[in-house]
C-alpha cells in the first residue's frame, strides 16, 4: 500500500499521527520523499495539491490531506473524518471598511476558484474570480481584487493585511482521502497500523 502525505503544514503532525500507529518510526531524514515504512507500506512526501490527482490515478491508494484540497479537485474522491489536526476555514473576507453587498459584481482573488464559485452559484452572488496560487491577502491593497476568499487558521494574515472575515464558506481538517468506493482501504491501513503498534507493547512487555 503507498500512502501520500502533504508536505507543508500537514506534514509534521501527519508524520506524528502515523508514528503514534506504528506505521513509521523516528521522523523522516535526508532528502528522501519516499520511505519504505513497512513491509507493506511506503510513504510518499508530495505537495498537497498533486495528492487528488494521485489518488485519480491509482498512483497513491491513501493519502492525509487537507479537506479543502480534495474538494476543490472536483474529482470522484472521498475523504474520511478529521484526524484531529489542520484544522481551518475557508472564508470571505474583505478590507475593514468595505461593503460588498454594495458592488454589483465583485472580483475576488483566490486559491480555490471551483468552492469560491460554487458559494457564489448558491449565495446568488455575481464574481470575477482573480485565480492566484499564493499572496491572496495582498490582492485588495494592490488593486488586484476587492475581497478574497481563503483559507485562515488563526487569522493573523488577514488581520495584517487589513482584511476582516465576513462569512465561513467551508470547514477544513486533515483526513484520510480515498478513491470513492475505496474507503476500506484507509480502514485497512489504520486496522494494520494499531495491530503493528499493539504487537509492538506486548513485546516490549514481555521483553
Amino acid at each position: 500500500m503507498r500512502l501520500a502525505l502533504a508536505t507543508g503544514r500537514l506534514q509534521q503532525p501527519g508524520w506524528k499521527w502515523l508514528n503514534a500507529r506504528g506505521m513509521v518510526f523516528g521522523a523522516p531524514g535526508g532528502r528522501s520523499l519516499l520511505f519504505s515504512a513497512q513491509p507493506s507500506l511506503e510513504v510518499a512526501l508530495v505537495r498537497g495539491r498533486d495528492i487528488p490527482e494521485l489518488l485519480q490515478s491509482g498512483v497513491v491508494d491513501v493519502a492525509i490531506v487537507g479537506r479543502d484540497v480534495i474538494e476543490e479537485s472536483g474529482l470522484d474522491l472521498s475523504i474520511g473524518e478529521s484526524l484531529g489536526f489542520g484544522i481551518c476555514r475557508l472564508v470571505f473576507a474583505a478590507p475593514e471598511r468595505f461593503r460588498p453587498d454594495g458592488v454589483e459584481r465583485l472580483r475576488v482573488a483566490t486559491r480555490y476558484p471551483a468552492l469560491t464559485r460554487r458559494w457564489a452559484a448558491a449565495s446568488g452572488r455575481d464574481l470575477d474570480i482573480v485565480s492566484l496560487q499564493g499572496s491572496v491577502e495582498v490582492a485588495p491593497a494592490l488593486g488586484l481584487a476587492d475581497a478574497v476568499v481563503d483559507i485562515v487558521e488563526t487569522g493573523t494574515t488577514l488581520r495584517s493585511n487589513g482584511l476582516v472575515p465576513l462569512e465561513v464558506l467551508f470547514e477544513s481538517y486533515a483526513g484520510l482521502a480515498t478513491r470513492a468506493g475505496q474507503e476500506g482501504t484507509a480502514l485497512e491501513m489504520v486496522a494494520g497500523g494499531a495491530a503493528r503498534r499493539d504487537g509492538m507493547v506486548r513485546a516490549a512487555g514481555d521483553a
